[in-house]
């Protein structure tokens, strides 16, 4: 999920599927798409990125053992900074109620990946249950 780092930029919409990250969907028990909608603006000093990623997951109920699906929504929230001397992007999500991305100073994409892919573990239940019907 590479964003474009310029300013004014329309809004940039991803539909993430399995067969383009296997590796994301196993790990997150993602059923169907992983779709992210971001917005980009220049700040003094960097970007911010506010948007959105949703999609469904796939639990084991802790109280019967059968498989639900579960819709999650999580807000996306990052601070991008392009810094002289990087070779490579860095994250850190910090203690901060958003997280910063480095990205060498003459590149003009971030890749949101990683960051999405914590938002969506930190939203997971500990102990998912089946909701009754």
């Amino acid at each position: 999920m590479r964003i474009r780092l310029v300013n004014n930029a329309p809004e940039q919409v991803f539909s993430l599927l399995e067969s383009e990250e296997p590796v994301l969907f196993r790990e997150l028990r993602l059923k169907g798409p992983l779709n992210c909608k971001f917005a980009v603006f220049k700040e003094k000093g960097g970007f911010t990125v506010k948007g959105i990623a949703n999609g469904s997951q796939e639990f084991e109920c802790a109280r019967t053992l059968e498989m639900f699906e579960r819709p999650f929504e999580v807000e996306v929230d990052a601070m991008v900074f392009q810094e002289q001397g990087l070779t490579q992007q860095e994250e850190d999500d910090g203690s901060e109620d958003f997280f910063k991305i480095k990205v060498p100073a003459n590149q003009s994409e971030a890749d949101l990946t990683e960051t999405v892919r914590q938002l969506v573990i930190l939203q997971e239940p500990m102990i998912p249950v089946k909701e009754e019907a």
